[in-house]
């Protein structure tokens, strides 16, 4: 619940926050999920600054372990509230949040929501429709066409039972314009809001002396898994090899499923001395990595977003996207390339930045700039005042 007084008008707000990937309610220091538990973090953290009171419902949810967090009661976190729930069957059920989510919504104007596939989403929007409350839906990428390509059929069922329902108390929230292009196609006449991701960027940032200074690579940031399209760029980097020899990769994530398949192409097309899997990296040691790297290469076959191409434009690294992301505007900025999801051209992209990277390196903090958190706060503000 958040506390929010504009114009005499208390404006109660309550945040939950689910991970479609494992069907569960996840939020920091859960960061083995990846960007969205870092997006939903910032933002909180930026908006409590102002005169709002943020409380945040969760579980314990961590991957194999839980968090060690104190259970079933608001915590202290930054300058707002977080409520860990106990999970009995991790991934799948928390009495606490079922029992306790009622009452915590009670007092709230709006309810936002992130992911779909959740047993907590569920929940929440239910007890929403039942106490005739507005809720702001994040889907974070869980309607992109790539993600139907499995367990498709159980997904649309999925929506329609647990989603169509409630969605006349619903206002959506999509990270950019194809994300929103993405909900419509499922519910036409939608109210969508579109509010991006963001980035704190450090002024004070300066290089160090790290592992990464000495080397001479591009990255690739993201969990292992076949959606970041990381065999594309593997094979990709054949091509950029004859051209820059001495150049090597990097990719960074932790395993969630594709790592062996990775390692064996790699080792077919006899890259192994070019190709380095370096495991999951965070805090100033991703800085660093994304910091030093010639530039940053996102292959994706699917993003709602990509928040890591915000956080290497912050650092004055150029980046390659593929058209699947919705990063276009590298090519009006100048601060990278836009380029078709294919092993030839991202080479060529890649080899075209790397030649040129003088031109490109100085447009990307301008571009990172419009993505700053505290920019990215007001508009969530006005966005909820309105709800």
């Amino acid at each position: 619940m958040v506390d929010y007084q504009f114009l005499n008008i208390g404006l109660n707000l309550n945040i939950l926050n689910n991970e479609s990937k494992c069907c569960n309610s996840i939020f920091f220091p859960a960061i083995s999920y990846g960007g969205p538990i870092f997006a939903s973090y910032s933002l909180c953290k930026q908006v409590s600054k102002s005169n709002i009171k943020i409380e945040v419902i969760t579980t314990d949810s961590n991957g194999p372990k839980p968090l060690k967090k104190p259970l079933n009661t608001f915590i202290s976190l930054e300058n707002f509230s977080v409520k860990y729930c106990k999970e009995e069957l991790p991934k799948y059920f928390s009495s606490n949040f079922i029992f306790q989510l009622w009452n915590d919504l009670k007092q709230s104007d709006v309810v936002h929501v992130q992911s779909m596939y959740s047993y907590t989403t569920a929940i929440a929007l239910l007890y929403c429709f039942l106490q005739n409350k507005k809720t702001f839906l994040s889907p974070r990428g869980c309607l992109a066409r790539w993600s139907f390509t499995k367990r498709g059929l159980l997904k649309r069922l999925w929506l329609f039972l647990f989603i169509r329902p409630f969605i006349n108390k619903v206002v959506w929230h999509a990270t950019s314009e194809k994300e929103k292009q993405e909900i419509l196609i499922f519910y036409k006449k939608s109210e969508i809001k579109i509010l991006s991701d963001g980035v704190e960027i450090d002024s004070n940032f300066k290089l160090i002396d790290s592992k990464w200074k000495s080397k001479n690579y591009i990255a690739a940031v993201g969990r292992i898994h076949p959606v970041k399209g990381y065999d594309l760029l593997i094979r990709a980097m054949k091509k950029i090899s004859e051209s820059k020899e001495d150049l090597q990769l990097f990719i960074a994530g932790n395993d969630d499923g594709d790592l062996s398949r990775l390692k064996k192409i790699t080792s077919d097309l006899n890259l192994n001395n070019k190709v380095q899997f370096v495991g999951a990296i965070h805090g100033d040691n991703k800085n660093q990595f994304l910091a030093n790297a010639k530039c940053l290469v996102v292959p994706s076959h699917t993003e709602n977003f990509a928040i890591v191409v915000v956080e290497a434009l912050a650092l004055e690294t150029p980046v390659i996207a593929s058209k699947n992301t919705p990063w276009q505007v590298l090519e009006s900025s100048k601060s990278g390339r836009c380029v078709n999801n294919n092993p030839e051209e991202l080479g060529d992209a890649c080899i075209q930045v790397l030649n040129n990277l003088n031109e490109f390196n100085k447009n990307t903090k301008l571009l990172a700039h419009q993505f700053e958190w505290k920019n990215i706060a007001i508009q969530y503000e006005k966005i909820l005042r309105a709800l």
